[in-house]
């Protein structure tokens, strides 16, 4: 199964660590399978909406949405805390059902959606069930509970099917699998809290590396009061003044006074992403002490000739999730710059593969260089950090020679219909599929009609989480030398504006 892991740090010396993050990270295990079918795109949205109606049909004694946190003091090192933290679904009292008669408890509830078939689950996921017992613990902290009750809830989001699974746990049973938890997590928790009072000392020493140009310092300090009042900067000025050290130095700056977590650099070219990585290392050469990594297209640093994410395919993909924790913990400890040629030597080394451990590294790096796409692009998107369940952090945005989102954006959020695709499929599904072969005509009848239709019309799509703004060009090109996504009969949409957060 995959993972992800994101730690914060506080200025109380607590690093925090959330109950989901905390789990996938620590039990994760077993092969990279992109056969696997992906949940559609609106699953988190069905998920959270069936989440909702579950939660409101359970009756008034279901307490939802139940904030739950810990401060874990290791009994070695008692200058090192975790602060744990996440919510539980629902917290109840009841019986089991299959034993109504039999002692009444107190019920902690996680709700799981899917589209697997539950009818051939015999028993929940373990990282699903290490969730639940974490928010037992918890609850049973907080409240002077000897035992409670876990139950773990899937539904099926097309058949709307529920299973239910059910355990009862006892104080000091949770307890001590819960220290077994927390003690494999401590070497990560040691690491990040030693890491970032290193960083802190080092960014508060810092000297701006070079002597500065005319109209550099006050550039610098502009980026410094955007942050600080969380505002936007767009910035324009010539190839060579330096633009780069001046939004980078006062970023960092910001960072070692607790305003922020990470640094997104964002570019559209390698060629960005070297001077980024270039400069950073100059910094580094003054005695700063940085992490950062450089994310690289899966095609180009893929062991196959072709990538195929399955362990029969790829020798790497195979147990990866087994090793991959062993490998970030090397690398994390040797090396500050994960460059590209540095994560492919580790990932050599612990045969694993080297994209997926790019990004884990990306959860431990203070800049993350990348490309647009991996911030704006509504497929590719780093889910760790901006889905809608991610932690919420203060994040700085740079963004490269921002003028090429514009056609970059018309690429990421763009959509095509080829009326020769549609004709294909509904011939293929007459016979077995009539239903969707009649949706399938409908929609080359309409596409159709539009290829004519003049003068072009147009709608609106505002897409608000990134502030983009489309007019829907309903057009039709033919001939050669068309753009992707057009002739053949394509409606395409075309973006007449856009604003970047920075």
């Amino acid at each position: 199964m995959t993972g992800g892991f994101l730690c914060t740090w506080t200025m109380v010396s607590a690093v925090s660590v959330s109950v989901r993050s905390l789990v996938e990270f620590i039990l994760r295990s077993g092969d990279i399978d992109n056969r696997i079918p992906a949940a559609p795109d609106d699953a988190m949205i069905e998920g959270s909406r069936m989440h909702r109606r579950l939660q409101k049909a359970s009756g008034p004694d279901y307490e939802p949405e139940v904030s739950l946190s810990c401060i874990y003091t290791y009994p070695d090192n008692p200058d090192l805390r975790v602060k744990v933290e996440g919510r539980a679904d629902g917290i109840y009292h009841g019986t089991l059902p299959d034993d109504p008669h039999g002692e009444r408890g107190t019920f902690v509830d996680e709700i799981k959606t899917t589209y697997r078939n539950l009818g051939k689950m015999t028993e929940p996921e373990a990282v699903h069930l290490a969730q639940a017992r974490c928010y037992a613990y918890m609850y049973m902290q907080e409240h002077g509970l000897g035992w409670m009750y876990v139950r773990m809830t899937y539904v099926n989001l097309d058949s709307e099917d529920i299973h239910y699974f059910y355990e009862r746990v006892e104080r000091n049973q949770i307890t001590e699998w819960f220290d077994d938890l927390m003690r494999e997590y401590g070497k990560w928790a040691a690491f990040t809290s030693n890491w970032i009072s290193q960083r802190t000392d080092s960014i508060r020493t810092l000297p701006f590396p070079f002597a500065y140009r005319e109209g550099q310092k006050e550039l610098a300090a502009d980026v410094y009061r955007t942050i600080v009042h969380g505002r936007k900067l767009f910035l324009e000025a010539p190839t060579g003044t330096g633009k780069t050290i001046a939004a980078l130095f006062p970023s960092i700056k910001a960072m070692g006074e607790g305003k922020a977590q990470k640094i997104f650099y964002l570019t559209a070219k390698s060629v960005g992403s070297r001077v980024a990585e270039d400069t950073l290392e100059i910094c580094r050469s003054k005695g700063l002490k940085f992490k950062d990594v450089c994310l690289t297209a899966k095609e180009k640093v893929c062991v196959l000739d072709r990538p195929e994410c399955n362990p029969d395919a790829c020798p790497r993909a195979k147990g990866h999730f087994d090793r991959i924790n062993a490998a970030i913990y090397d690398l994390l400890t040797t090396a500050d710059n994960f460059s590209r040629t540095t994560i492919q030597e580790y990932a050599e080394k612990h045969n694993v593969c080297p994209f997926e451990m790019s990004l884990d590294m990306s959860l431990f790096a203070d800049c993350v260089i990348c490309d647009y796409n991996y911030v704006f692009d509504p497929h590719a998107y780093l889910r760790r950090f901006f889905a809608e369940d991610a932690a919420r952090e203060n994040y700085i945005f740079l963004v490269d020679e921002a003028h090429n989102l514009v056609d970059r954006g018309r690429d990421m959020y763009s959509a095509a219909f080829s009326l020769r695709e549609l004709n294909a499929m509904s011939h293929l599904l007459s016979s077995k599929l009539p239903t969707i072969a009649e949706e399938c005509d409908r929609c080359a009848a309409k596409l159709s009609a539009v290829s004519f239709r003049s003068p072009a019309r147009y709608t609106l799509l505002f897409l608000p989480k990134w502030g983009f703004c489309f007019p829907l060009s309903r057009n039709i090109s033919s001939g050669s030398g068309r753009r992707r996504g057009e002739g053949n009969g394509s409606l395409r949409s075309r973006p007449v504006s856009c604003r970047t957060r920075f």
